[in-house]
């Protein structure tokens, strides 16, 4: 009689959290995102009941049972780096609902292969899933305000992954920066390092987000291309971090930066066979010697060229 009791009132607890961590979700994310989310906590919670015996709850999540996770992914499971990273990505937003952050603390802290955030290009895919996800962030918008903040990060990154912009010379265009014909468009960069001017090509992609920037911007009279969430004033460094971060998470990829997306821009330049010359005017390098240092393989690309 006890026994029963006990697991009605187990299953009881397992209901309430389940209902209220999908409520919670939801809440946050649309489509594809929200839907890997869900997937990711129910493969956890199903390891975590035929590890540990019983019924999950988060209530009772340690950081040894997300070490054990870990281990069982890479070392068992085998999978890619890229899927552990979603994976912790939404144990991190779990930990973060249940008011323990710090939980997943030591997990990120001994990533597996990270590589270096200095020279760190995405690779092919994983540039096909950034980009795709800046414009799905704006098909999901259920708001003007979302909308308005999904159009200015995708555009905002399309000018860093694909133009090769520093994010300062994001955040100081103007709206007369920039140039879009019908098949044709430019940025001028008027504050780039060094007090250096260049003016860089855009392709139809990047011509694509500027358009929808365009068409929403509220401010019609302001000089600065883009303003932050307040709209009264120029958008900052650390907004669109934020925003480049947040895309990469929802793609699957951790710890994206700005530095991240141009340098894959010089990265593909070179795979397509672009000067090292070109790709010097391109990012606004005082000299080539800059950009030969700049595009120098890193112990984790030659890493990576190895295995795969």
């Amino acid at each position: 009689m006890q026994s029963s009791i006990v697991n009605r009132q187990s299953q009881l607890v397992l209901s309430t959290w389940q209902e209220a961590w999908h409520l919670h979700i939801e809440s946050k994310y649309q489509g594809k995102t929200l839907a890997a989310c869900q997937q990711h906590i129910r493969v956890f919670d199903l390891w975590h009941s035929e590890t540990f015996g019983g019924s999950f709850n988060p209530q009772d999540l340690t950081t040894y049972a997300l070490l054990q996770y870990r281990k069982h992914s890479l070392d068992v499971q085998r999978i890619k780096p890229a899927t552990w990273n979603a994976r912790l990505w939404a144990l991190t937003i779990l930990c973060e609902w249940i008011g323990k952050p710090e939980l997943v603390e030591s997990v990120e802290g001994k990533d597996y292969k990270r590589r270096s955030t200095k020279h760190r290009s995405l690779t092919e895919q994983e540039t096909h899933r950034f980009v795709n996800e800046a414009e799905a962030n704006v098909l999901r918008s259920l708001s003007g305000a979302e909308k308005y903040s999904a159009t200015r990060d995708w555009a905002c990154a399309s000018l860093c992954l694909q133009a090769g912009l520093r994010v300062e010379e994001v955040t100081l265009l103007d709206v007369s920066d920039i140039t879009i014909n019908e098949r044709s468009g430019s940025v001028r960069v008027r504050n780039g390092k060094g007090s250096k001017e260049r003016l860089v090509p855009l392709n139809l992609s990047v011509r694509r987000a500027l358009q929808a920037w365009n068409e929403l911007r509220t401010n019609a009279t302001a000089a600065a291309l883009f303003m932050g969430d307040g709209k009264n004033e120029r958008i900052t460094t650390r907004t669109i971090q934020r925003a480049v971060a947040c895309i990469g998470e929802c793609a699957g990829i951790a710890e994206v930066t700005p530095h991240w997306l141009r340098y894959t821009f010089a990265k593909r330049a070179e795979r397509n066979g672009t000067s090292l010359a070109d790709i010097s005017d391109l990012l606004g390098h005082e000299s080539i010697e800059t950009t030969r240092r700049y595009l120098r393989s890193s112990l984790a690309d030659l890493q990576s060229a190895v295995e795969e």
